[in-house]
């Protein structure tokens, strides 16, 4: 007789051998029992959780003799016929080679013929999220609405690929991954049937490579036995898996904890050298630490986990950290765990990164910082209802009604305010000529408003503000050209010309009388009060915001020098 892998020997044959998934079997033995079957099932989850097994359970379930009943005999003629793959009522399908129309259309076809030997004519699909989208719009009509002898069983591992349209004809079972303790006490009985013997540590070990997945850990036992015999012994494990095992992993994980990179470089060195794999190492670290941290939060839980044996020096090292450290390395862990994925010298990443967890003493987290801020540094005083005092008056204009509000500037970023103390830097040329300049430019550019912006008039330039009057009746205009898409072409024009940012306001006023069109601007420009003037030294020492200041920052006024004039 031919040999056959224990995936394939203990493969599940009733519900009552499903492990580790007793929401699903709960689920359709209760359909079973009280007639409510579905027209069409889909069993998604990860690779080897029993998907296939149960659709051919469900199968056998429902052809048996007697049927359909959950405690069928998994020697009854169909049932046996159902595992062998010969029943012509029950067709496995693979979706990923048939995938197309013409597969479906056939299926289609074969479905309005009567079962030849059993009660229901069923359909077991795998992978089916292989299918082409013509290929699910084509089963769209019958897996609505089949014949009452047909039955639909999907299987997938990526169901987000399975139309939404196909997921709301068919009731959805997802499989969860198996547990390790699952994993091993299964891995235990095969060991028992097959007079295997197996040390508890070593099949924990298998189980935990698995990940979940029941038919990866009967692969590994299987070529584990076929390896190295009936003796299946800690050691056999790590070595088939390349994996440093619990008491090296440990000692480096101490060495983290304690911030002795000498001695973490030098075990890490021993480790590579003796043949272990980076990723294989940053896994298992990652794993104690997971457990460590699992230890801190929830001890009754690892207890029930663990074996008495990794027990102890989970413990130790949970006592070592404190749970926020553990959680920063965890995290630092995962991270170097995803360059490792596509590094090209993974040994030499590896030794860099367990160099940067062993300094993890001298990191402080952003939230620790901030509290022991707030901690240390004393309240702010309540803000005053009183606005502040207002150092500026509104400029007085030497044309028209100085009671006319200017047009409010429309910025589209505001302006770092400059230094009082630092003079800018000396102007290209004078404010008026870089004005005349802004103007031909805009007019280049916008020709429709030449006429209109050339009957502005440059007033006074006061620090980076310059102000132009504009004819009382341009509102509008005004609106015009201050808008976020006209403005740059006066302001960029003003900046290279005099060497520093300008920001541009309108007033609307009057028209000048005669003798005051044959003033120049300067000269009104240099009559009009300076905003540093209207301040004094002791309205200065004052001012609640400069009281403040010196509260905060426990200064104290030595001298105060008036600013410069600096207007052009």
């Amino acid at each position: 007789m031919a040999y056959e892998v224990f995936a394939r020997k203990y493969r599940p044959r009733t519900f009552s051998q499903i492990v580790g998934q007793p929401h699903i079997v709960r689920t359709l033995a209760g359909a079973i029992r009280q007639g409510r079957v579905a027209q069409a099932y889909l069993f998604a989850g990860p690779r080897g959780t029993g998907k296939t097994s149960t659709a051919r359970i469900l199968a056998k379930a429902l052809e048996c003799s007697g049927g359909p009943t959950v405690d069928f005999d998994p020697s009854d003629p169909i049932c046996a016929e159902i595992d062998a793959g010969r029943c012509l009522d029950v067709l496995e399908i693979d979706g990923a080679s048939n995938n197309g129309v013409d597969q479906v259309r056939e299926l289609r076809e074969s479905a309005r013929f009567a079962p030849v030997q059993c009660r229901f004519k069923i359909y077991v699909i795998d992978e089916v999220h292989m299918l082409t989208q013509a290929a699910f719009n084509a089963l769209l009509k019958t897996l609505e609405e089949p014949p009452a002898h047909v039955k639909f069983l999907f299987a997938t591992t990526e169901p987000q690929k399975v139309p939404a349209t196909v997921l709301s004809r068919c009731q959805r079972f997802d499989f969860r991954r198996i547990s390790e303790r699952e994993i091993a006490g299964h891995l235990a009985s095969l060991c028992a049937a097959e007079g295997l013997s197996a040390d508890p540590k070593a099949l924990a070990l298998l189980a935990r490579n698995a990940e979940g997945s029941l038919r990866d850990a009967e692969g590994a036992l299987d070529q584990l036995v076929g390896f190295y015999g009936g003796e299946i012994s800690e050691k056999v494990v790590l070595e088939m898996f390349g994996m440093a095992g619990t008491a090296p992993i440990a000692a480096l994980a101490r060495q983290i904890a304690e911030g002795a990179a000498a001695d973490a470089l030098c075990l890490l060195r021993e480790l590579l050298e003796s043949g272990k794999e980076a990723m294989v190492l940053s896994r298992e670290l990652l794993h104690l630490f997971r457990n460590v941290a699992v230890s801190q939060a929830a001890p009754a839980l690892i207890r029930e986990e663990l074996p008495e044996s990794e027990l102890a020096e989970v413990e130790a090292l949970a006592r070592s950290l404190s749970p926020e450290t553990t959680l920063s390395l965890l995290e630092e862990l995962t991270q170097w765990e995803g360059r490792l994925r596509v590094a090209a010298n993974r040994n030499l990443l590896f030794e860099v990164g367990i160099l940067e967890l062993t300094h993890h003493k001298e990191k402080v987290s952003l939230e620790r910082l901030l509290r022991e801020l707030s901690a240390s540094s004393p309240q702010p005083a309540p803000p005053s209802s009183a606005s502040p005092p207002s150092y500026q008056k509104e400029p007085s204009a030497s044309f028209g009604e100085a009671a006319n509000p200017p047009v409010p500037p429309i910025t589209t970023v505001p302006q770092e305010p400059r230094p009082a103390l630092v003079p800018p830097e000396p102007a290209a040329m004078s404010p008026e000529e870089a004005w005349r300049l802004a103007l031909d430019r805009f007019a280049e550019q916008r020709p429709l408003e030449a006429d209109s912006i050339r009957k502005s008039r440059f007033l006074q330039r006061r620090g980076d503000l310059m102000e132009v009057a504009l004819p009382k009746d341009f509102r509008q205009k005004a609106a015009y050209f201050t808008d976020p898409r006209n403005r740059p072409i006066l302001e960029d024009s003003l900046r290279e010309s005099l060497g520093e940012p300008v920001r541009v306001s309108f007033l609307l006023i009057d028209p000048p009388t005669e003798p005051e069109r044959k003033q120049r601007p300067e000269s009104a420009a240099k009559k009009a009060p300076s905003p540093q003037e209207q301040i004094t030294e002791e309205e200065f020492r004052n001012d609640p915001l400069i009281q403040e200041a010196l509260r905060v920052f426990e200064a104290r006024i030595l001298s105060t020098t008036p600013p410069q004039d600096h207007r052009q």
